[in-house]
């Protein structure tokens, strides 16, 4: 589950940086002009020892923005993080991994559509461990549809 947090938090602030990079976008498109694009990529590693095992964690995430003539941003955001787990004595007992799409289109002042795809899934101690959920926010009602497998915590 710390896994999951970790996942969504570093999803939060590639979506803050969506919103930084919108407002800029937006001011340079100009209505005539083609639509323009802007790409942004970052990766990230680290590990934590707890002791009992060692996660070592490896992040890449991808950051397309798209705006368009008639004044629309399209911020696309791929991320995609792995989770290898060790024992104390170096041996890999189990992995985790989190992928993720997510869609939002800012319109007429704010934020107009957004839709999220987002799967995990275990293996070795965290084999049983798979799901995912669906995410839409549409006209400011948001929905979403979870599925988990059996002993995800």
């Amino acid at each position: 589950m710390r896994t999951i947090f970790r996942a969504l938090l570093a999803t939060a602030a590639v979506a803050a940086l969506v919103l930084g990079t919108g407002a800029s976008t937006a001011l340079a498109a100009g209505a005539s002009a083609p639509a323009s694009v802007a790409r942004y990529e970052f990766d990230d590693a680290w590990c934590f020892d707890f002791g009992v095992q060692l996660d070592c964690t490896v992040t890449d995430g991808t950051l397309i923005v798209t705006a368009t003539p008639d004044g629309r941003e399209i911020a696309r955001i791929l991320f995609r993080e792995t989770v290898t787990s060790y024992d104390p004595s170096g041996v890999q007992i189990g992995t985790f991994t989190m992928s993720s799409f997510d869609r939002t289109v800012f319109a007429d002042g704010g934020q107009d559509s957004t839709f999220t795809v987002s799967r995990y899934r275990g293996s070795g101690p965290y084999d049983s461990c798979h799901g995912g959920y669906l995410l839409r926010v549409v006209d400011d009602e948001v929905q979403v549809e979870h599925f988990y497998g059996p002993h995800c915590s």
